[in-house]
């Protein structure tokens, strides 16, 4: 699908293929890549929060905006307010990659963790959930079925001291057990029935 003309340049090409070597080739990079600058502005190299929500919500059927926000937040690395082919790529990879735990668990906290203080608040893993519901249009278990119950769950067994906050620790030592706190994360648009 890529080109000479429109593939990431060789320094950004050998960069990502350092990192994520064993999980694309060369041509599904340049793929993304053509995808990717389909979606810049004119003279643009990055995209700002407004163009990736619009990017992510083709991908879905329900409303992504919440859920969007965030995951720009986390792929945007240097804090700029744009998110650059490297940055989507590295993003693309850690989010959808089966990477090490620690990475995984790390690029979960990061996306639950929304103002970025090392805590993550019941208001934050609410607000998580019910942007994950919203996108995917997928009912929760009926043992919690609403956001706000879910959320309850999770800060009973996250939450071990009782703070009414979740410290990173917390999280990566809960999370190993309970996998579905990162499979809320890993959201697939197109489920098989």
């Amino acid at each position: 699908m890529g080109n000479k003309s429109s593939s990431p340049s060789p320094k950004t090409m050998k960069e990502l293929r350092d990192v994520i070597s064993h999980e694309y080739t060369n041509e599904e990079i340049e793929s993304w890549y053509d995808d990717f600058k389909a979606s810049l502005s004119k003279g643009e190299s990055a995209l700002p929060m407004e163009a990736f929500i619009k990017v992510y919500s083709k991908t879905f059927v329900g409303e992504t905006t919440r859920f969007a926000e965030q995951v720009f937040r986390v792929f945007d690395t240097n804090g700029n307010g744009r998110v650059d082919f490297k940055e989507f790529m590295l993003g693309m990879y850690v989010s959808g990659s089966p990477l090490d735990e620690e990475q995984k668990l790390d690029w979960a906290f990061r996306m639950y963790d929304r103002n970025g203080d090392g805590y993550i608040t019941k208001e934050e893993m609410l607000y998580m959930f019910d942007a994950i519901c919203r996108m995917t249009l997928t009912d929760l278990p009926a043992t919690h079925s609403t956001p706000e119950m879910l959320t309850d769950h999770f800060f009973e067994h996250f939450d071990e001291n009782n703070d009414e906050k979740i410290s990173k620790e917390e999280f990566i030592s809960k999370a190993r057990t309970y996998k579905e706190i990162i499979d809320m994360l890993e959201v697939d648009p197109f489920p098989e029935d």
